[in-house]
């Protein structure tokens, strides 16, 4: 039943994309119902490996961005959707590259795009921290933008030089901060990571997994 189920969902997720491509709906319903449809597909994916023994007892949806320097210096680039859902057993990990024109199926080639790691196997959930590197790189870029073209962009440089050390010193004293499960993970996979900590449902995970997966 859940298979049959997960293929009509995927099938409304992409008569949804298309109905935008269409213009048939706005954008702002489209994003709404996006949503909802895609946190549904998350669920029944999930129960496809579970079934009715467990239950998901919490969860934590986010986008990554990761910018480049070697596209535009304001854009986001190789944004990813990310989703965790734990239950009692174990945590199950969803992700799928965003594409502005390419539903989010969760879909690896003819595989759903799930792993799982139990918690039997994780040896702790650890905190880290690291400088962002590349805003820091963006902002000072910025910085220098506006001294060297000072005389040609006038007052502008002086706005444009307080936007470069502004996103610089974000950069430095906000540093990115995620957890991390240690322990064995499923072969070909990498670390299971919990990304913006400062969400609500981020910090929630990350206690109950604490939890669940006492340092040894």
């Amino acid at each position: 039943m859940n298979e049959r189920a997960v293929k009509e969902l995927r099938k409304d997720i992409s008569g949804l994309w298309a109905k935008r491509a269409r213009g048939d709906i706005s954008e702002r319903a489209f994003r709404k119902e996006s949503e909802r449809l895609v946190l549904d597909l998350c669920h029944l994916l999930v129960r496809q490996r579970t079934g009715d023994k467990e239950r998901i007892l919490a969860e934590h949806h986010v986008v990554r961005a990761h910018t480049k320097l070697a596209g535009s210096v304001l854009r986001e680039s190789e944004q990813e959707f990310v989703s965790l859902l734990a239950t009692d057993r174990r945590l199950f990990r969803l992700r799928a590259t965003l594409n502005p024109d390419q539903p989010i199926l969760f879909r690896d080639g003819e595989k759903d795009a799930i792993d799982e790691l139990d918690y039997a196997s994780a040896t702790g959930v650890v905190v880290r921290t690291q400088r962002r590197k590349g805003e820091i790189v963006a902002g000072l870029a910025i910085a220098a933008l506006a001294i060297v073209g000072h005389p040609w962009l006038q007052i502008t440089s002086a706005a444009l030089f307080l936007l470069g050390v502004a996103g610089a010193l974000h950069g430095l004293l906000l540093p990115t901060r995620w957890a991390e499960v240690q322990g064995r993970t499923p072969p070909g996979s990498s670390p299971f990571q919990i990304w913006a900590l400062r969400k609500k449902s981020g910090r929630g995970l990350v206690r109950f997994l604490r939890e669940k997966i006492p340092p040894r």
